[in-house]
């Protein structure tokens, strides 16, 4: 049931890649996707990696997937339909029941492999992919575990920190970009990350440059998301599901988060019936670069560690190093 696997880069004598190429159906198209492995026979403890908006694999998954890997969990890492190299027209296209179902769709798939432990799949869920992965998670008690990091919990809240000025570009084109598609016209795109005064969906002091700089190597991904996105934002508020939620949740708080306030993301964790938090005092990009993302990083193995259901056995023999 596996996809075909890349040539293993050597590292050292004792460290190389396990890094598959993955397929999986999803509404009418398909998802393009990368089962990264631990050594070992299996089956695997798993975590399905979902992005925030506009992300795709080649932006920091691998950096995620060797701190996750190293220590005996496999990670699935996927394009959503419309994003990178998943299937899906119109391009750049930001619909959120649309990713939701990607995620489903994409726990149902590793479920089904002979390497992945099907009762020991978790979900890590990142940004606005921290909103979907609270609501996915309140429909899947048969989920292990549940990581949601600086998770954008209410669009709402999120929405009125807006500037005015910014908000009402945002509406404009929104609504200029979902006329259009009522007429069959292509996407009205305005910039992904931007500069303060720019016209993008973020625009805190340093997106841009965080944003770019989670690239790794060559791929598709491309500054831009469909302005019709934004309409939908104040209706996406995951944090009233919280309650719903029956895995064990970790929310991870970025206390200084320019996107979500952090009050919210943190009151997931009280709401949650086994819920936990743990604050950093960083922004919503710092947590992805240097101590943060350490510190975060081991926080969530920590969590997973003594989560009975995600605990790595003796027989989840892990990998002494990945690079991707």
């Amino acid at each position: 049931m596996l996809g075909q696997a890349f040539p293993p880069r050597r590292v050292s004598k004792e460290q190389k890649v396990i890094r598959l190429d993955e397929r999986f159906p999803s509404g009418q198209q398909h998802c393009e996707a990368w089962l990264y492995l631990p050594d070992g026979p299996g089956p695997h403890p798993c975590i399905v990696f979902a992005h925030g908006i506009g992300a795709i694999r080649q932006v920091r998954v691998g950096a995620y997937a060797e701190r996750l890997t190293r220590a005996g969990y496999a990670v699935f890492a996927f394009d959503y339909r419309s994003w990178g190299a998943s299937e899906g027209e119109p391009r750049f296209v930001g619909n959120i029941e649309n990713q939701q179902a990607d995620i489903h769709a994409a726990i149902d798939h590793v479920r089904g492999l002979d390497v992945i432990d099907a009762d020991r799949v978790a979900l890590l869920g990142t940004s606005f992919g921290g909103g979907h992965a609270l609501m996915v998670a309140a429909a899947r008690p048969d989920l292990a575990a549940v990581i949601a990091q600086c998770a954008v919990v209410d669009g709402l809240a999120a929405a009125v920190q807006a500037p005015p000025v910014l908000a009402l570009r945002w509406v404009l084109a929104g609504l200029i970009d979902q006329a259009g598609a009522l007429f069959g016209r292509k996407p009205r795109y305005i910039k992904l990350a931007g500069e303060p005064g720019e016209l993008a969906l973020m625009t805190a002091p340093g997106a841009e440059a965080a944003y770019l700089a989670m690239i790794d190597g060559p791929s598709p991904w491309r500054n831009l998301i469909a302005a019709r996105f934004i309409l939908g934002i104040p209706l996406f508020r995951p944090l009233r599901h919280a309650r719903r939620i029956e895995p064990r949740l970790l929310m991870i708080v970025t206390d200084r988060d320019e996107i979500c306030p952090p009050s919210a993301i943190a009151r997931v964790a009280r709401l949650a019936p086994r819920g936990e938090a743990v604050h950093f005092d960083a922004g919503h990009f710092d947590i992805y670069f240097g101590d943060f993302f350490d510190k975060a990083t081991e926080a969530m193995l920590r969590f997973l560690s003594t989560t009975a259901a995600t605990a790595v056995r003796k027989h989840d023999a892990p990998v002494e190093g990945i690079r991707s």
